[in-house]
């Protein structure tokens, strides 16, 4: 620890926090020794104490830190949220409506979103409407098991839109530095904002699990602190979100009046045959006997596996010289993909038996 002199505050910098440390222990430390120093300051003010926390050496480019006392200003290389935003650029989406095969319920609630977004100006200028809603956003969850086409349906969105698409996962806009979490979410929101882009948030369930009621840790702190700003970037952001999860449970009821939820099932032998037919292109040599009915038969598999499967059969069959894909390969690409998956066995109920106190 070495005192840094400045002219009205006595400021202090703790160096040599590994870069590897775990993220837990790391942010109860900066937590711990930010408290201690509110502390001292409190007891030893009225000079205003300044901590920096930093895994940066002494005269390191870049220390950021948390400040134990009033009246500070943030340091004066910290980024502002337009040069934070640069990290998260847009890309054209890869997928079309024309590539989901969904059940007819779940694509009228995705058109309903696009609706709101095409219409906005008629709904909330022309009509009013902004009176009661002054950012007219619109945010959709897609929640669904593994491989449900959530990712597809995030592109295919963007592409009904005619926007480009900017796709982030919660683990990008975390940090080792203490507080940098939520100014890299709201960072987020400001690129998909200056880029007119639909913003596509995948395993949100980190972002927006319920919030710690007892803080006892630093890292519980940073995860209150992400949850509320997840809560108001969701209030004042006038576009379109789209969330993924498999973990719905997980949320915090705060977000349930701020999205609309929509279930997407595992394929049933019906959608399992027009995922298989969509996924055979023209360009591939398919034999005769190639019948996408005929492998919907499999079941407990998703669109993702279909696509490994062909992908795997393709490549099976180029690789032993054969000229063209049978159903035969495919199948057994299919069965392999299923052979493949880890075991996981089902939770045991814990059994409870009572007894005299």
């Amino acid at each position: 620890m070495r005192n840094l002199a400045r002219t009205s505050r006595i400021a202090f910098a703790v160096t040599g926090i590994p870069g590897g440390a775990d993220d837990v222990e790391a942010a109860l430390l900066r937590t711990r020794l930010i408290e201690a120093a509110k502390e001292f300051s409190g007891r030893n003010g009225p000079r205003p104490l300044t901590l920096t926390v930093t895994n940066q050496p002494p005269g390191g480019e870049r220390q950021s830190g948390s400040e134990a006392g009033s009246g500070a200003g943030p340091e004066p290389d910290e980024p502002s949220i337009a040069e934070r935003a640069r990290q998260f650029t847009a890309t054209r989406p890869l997928y079309t409506f024309d590539r989901l095969v969904l059940p007819e319920r779940t694509l009228d609630q995705l058109l309903r979103a696009v609706h709101t977004v095409e219409q906005r100006r008629v709904l909330f200028d022309d009509w009013g409407l902004r009176e009661i809603q002054p950012h007219p956003g619109s945010a959709v969850n897609l929640e669904g098991a593994p491989g449900t086409g959530k990712t597809l349906a995030a592109h295919a969105l963007a592409d009904r839109l005619g926007r480009p698409l900017i796709a982030a996962r919660a683990s990008q806009l975390e940090s080792k530095y203490h507080g940098e979490g939520p100014k890299n979410l709201a960072a987020l929101f400001h690129a998909a904002r200056e880029q007119g882009a639909v913003l596509f948030l995948d395993e949100a369930d980190a972002l927006m699990s319920a919030r710690f009621e007892t803080i006892s840790q630093g890292a519980e702190h940073a995860v209150n602190a992400m949850r509320s700003e997840m809560l108001t970037a969701l209030d004042h952001h006038e576009g379109l979100v789209v969330l993924a999860t498999n973990l719905v449970a997980c949320y915090d009821t705060a977000f349930d009046s701020r999205v609309w939820h929509v279930r997407f099932p595992a394929p049933d032998e019906a959608a399992r045959a027009g995922i298989w037919r969509r996924h055979l292109p023209d360009a591939l040599p398919l034999a005769e006997d190639v019948s996408p009915e005929g492998l919907a038969g499999v079941d407990e598999v998703t669109g993702r596996d279909i696509r490994r499967a062909v992908i795997d059969a393709a490549a099976e069959v180029l690789r032993t010289g054969q000229p063209r894909v049978r159903q035969a390969d495919l199948l057994a690409a299919v069965e392999r993909i299923k052979a493949g998956r880890p075991y996981r066995a089902a939770p045991t109920p814990l059994s409870m038996s009572g007894g005299a106190g």
